[in-house]
């Protein structure tokens, strides 16, 4: 199926075709999951070095005095004060005995021990061949990573959305395309999650960074990045 550019005009975008199309790909296989699979957990600890303490695993560091509330009873195999028993006995020991609110219950946040390099996540297949309309199952996968960016942990985080295409189609059609798709996406957080649009810049690659080169027109290619870019 051959793509033509008659959905769009130039007006359409004006400016917005000012994005810069970057010319150094990014490793996109070295985001460590998959946003449509990842349980929340690993949606944490692809997107920030901090986490709660109920998602730590072996060698991460309990952090004092960093707590989250958002995350309090809604983690499996948590202590009646929010607190996963860890791997580690002490650490479990020192986070469960440490003084919670008597209203509320928290969470401690713990310090990844091998934190990745780039704090991004895949999401595949968005939207259906051609179209940057939003499908339901989609929605679905966006409503699990506001939760997270609404987390007290990732409040102040600023996340970019990068849209992707795969090589069907004119390269000048697959931006605007890409473009669409990673605005698409910004407007559903911020207005079905409220979060803020300063935290939520976009930008459109089109084909330029294929996450399988060697299969251009793979479905695979036609994602939405998350990167964390406040570190």
């Amino acid at each position: 199926m051959t793509r033509t550019a008659k959905a769009f005009t130039s007006s359409l975008f004006g400016a917005g075709l000012a994005f810069a199309l970057l010319t150094s790909p990014v490793a996109a296989q070295d985001a460590r999951y998959w946003l449509n699979n990842a349980s929340d957990c690993q949606v944490f600890r692809a997107l920030n070095e901090v986490v709660p303490a109920a998602c730590a695993q072996p060698g991460d560091t309990m952090l004092k005095g960093v707590r989250t509330r958002s995350w309090a009873g809604k983690t499996r195999g948590i202590s009646p004060r929010g607190i996963r028993l860890l791997d580690d006995p002490a650490a479990a020991v020192s986070a469960v005995n440490q003084p919670a609110p008597p209203d509320q219950p928290v969470v401690a946040a713990v310090q990844q021990a091998n934190p990745p390099t780039t704090k991004s996540i895949n999401a595949r297949v968005l939207f259906d061949f051609d179209s940057f309309r939003l499908t339901d199952d989609a929605k679905a996968v966006l409503d699990r990573l506001a939760g997270v960016l609404n987390d007290d942990l990732m409040k102040d985080k600023t996340i970019e959305i990068d849209g992707h295409t795969d090589a069907v189609g004119p390269k000048a059609y697959n931006l605007s395309l890409s473009q669409l798709r990673a605005r698409a996406v910004r407007a559903y957080l911020i207005e079905k999650h409220g979060i803020a649009p300063e935290r939520l810049p976009f930008v459109g690659k089109g084909e330029a960074e294929l996450y399988d080169p060697a299969h251009p027109d793979a479905a695979v290619n036609r994602r939405v990045v998350f990167t964390n870019l406040s570190g």
